[in-house]
């Protein structure tokens, strides 16, 4: 880790190129074991490129056998350019204005809008053509944070049961097909949280028959796990696919003209393939408490922060003495706490820190805030490294500012 820092600048995001592979080969497996268990009907896996959008992950993606959704114009390029074709891709959105709607139609891609007044706005730009709706079941939701639970009463998200009276009346005001319904429950679940994504599943499908015709597709989301805290377990995708064949199969000889399940798995692909290594800047003792500062804000992982999110923290050091202690980054914030009281070596300043399951929403949520320039990205692939993103400089975070004004 020492000579990547010399040779990137510290902090650096490393991949791990055969833990990413596995997880999308994981992935592929449940697609095809669900398959066959539903014997005749697609199944598609579109990896959200939100969690991470670096080329170098998407194109392990795609030599996978996955497809991806996209939710922004620079994520629908680079999907492009990484050679997904639009079949491939799903644009899946939340908001967006008239311009993002007019790029998806001209590029061809299904689009799955996620209000009644989106549906709408759509209708009056582009009448007569299909469209996915994003639903939201009313069940309660899954996820490690109330911040990202996207189902029941509490959520932006989707169209809720009682007005998709009002949802299909405007469709058929513009002539739109709706050939498709989203639903996505929230992020992060595992063994223990199956039965209430299943129950979620079930409220869908009971939507689905209940008011929609001719319904070809429906995407029931991501959200599969990964273990952040010691003692987690891996998610069982066998109990996923058990539980899940049956409910699917049931629906299927309900409602005949389904021939697509679609699932968005982000998080699992490349969170355990991605560490974030950073350096000791500071040790000190204040009010009874051990604190260990690092180069490592919240500008560069902000999930602790925003979400009061775990991860596993290592020391790497010379010296053997453990404390308890608080790690923190270098942002003038008092939310700026990468760890909470945890049993940690005690460094000396320049040792070396390595932050865990940094792959997802670690440098695709990174920021600039007080000026700091985001990391490098590294990829390890038989024992070998190289460079799949630059660190930023200061020339490059000031190239936009106007200053003859």
């Amino acid at each position: 880790m020492k000579n990547l820092l010399k040779e990137y600048g510290s902090p650096l995001y490393v991949y791990n190129y055969k833990v990413l592979k596995d997880r999308c080969n994981q992935i592929a497996n449940f697609k095809n074991n669900l398959e066959k268990s539903l014997s005749g009907i697609k199944v598609s896996m579109h990896y959200s490129t939100k969690a991470n959008n670096n080329p170098a992950i998407l194109k392990v993606v795609k030599e996978s056998g996955l497809s991806v959704d996209c939710m922004s114009p620079l994520e629908l390029s680079l999907n492009e350019k990484c050679g997904f074709s639009k079949e491939n891709m799903l644009y899946v959105c939340n908001n967006i204005d008239e311009n993002e709607m007019k790029l998806v139609h001209d590029k061809g891609l299904l689009i799955c809008l996620d209000s009644i007044s989106q549906v709408d706005t759509w209708g009056k730009l582009f009448p007569n053509t299909d469209i996915m709706v994003r639903i939201n079941p009313g069940t309660a939701g899954v996820g490690h944070s109330e911040k990202v639970i996207t189902s029941g009463k509490s959520t932006k998200f989707g169209v809720s049961e009682e007005n998709i009276p009002e949802l299909l009346n405007i469709a058929k005001k513009y002539n739109i097909n709706i050939i498709g319904i989203h639903q996505h429950l929230g992020s992060l679940f595992l063994d223990d949280k199956i039965s209430n994504y299943i129950a979620g599943v079930k409220s869908g499908l009971r939507i689905v028959k209940e008011y929609f015709k001719n319904i070809s597709i429906i995407d029931l989301g991501g959200g599969f796990g990964v273990p952040y805290m010691p003692g987690e377990k891996p998610l069982n995708f066998d109990l996923v696919e058990q539980d899940l064949a049956e409910v699917l199969k049931d629906f299927c000889n309900e409602y005949p003209t389904i021939k697509e399940f679609k699932f968005e798995p982000g998080r699992f692909i490349p969170c355990e393939a991605g560490k974030l290594v950073g350096t000791v800047t500071a040790v000190k003792h204040e009010n009874g408490k051990w604190w260990i500062g690092t180069d490592i804000g919240m500008n560069q992982l902000v999930r602790p922060s925003m979400y009061d999110s775990y991860h596993e923290v290592h020391i790497i050091s010379d010296n053997t003495e453990k404390v308890i202690a608080n790690v923190c980054g270098n942002v003038c914030e008092s939310g700026d706490i990468l760890a909470k009281d945890r049993e940690l070596i005690l460094p000396s300043v320049g040792d070396i820190i390595v932050v865990d399951n940094a792959g997802a929403y670690g440098y695709s949520m990174a920021s600039n805030y007080t000026g700091r320039c985001r990391p490098a990205e590294v990829m390890i692939k038989n024992n070998q490294h190289y460079l799949i993103r630059k660190r930023e400089t200061l020339d490059y975070l000031e190239a936009n500012i106007v200053w003859n004004n």
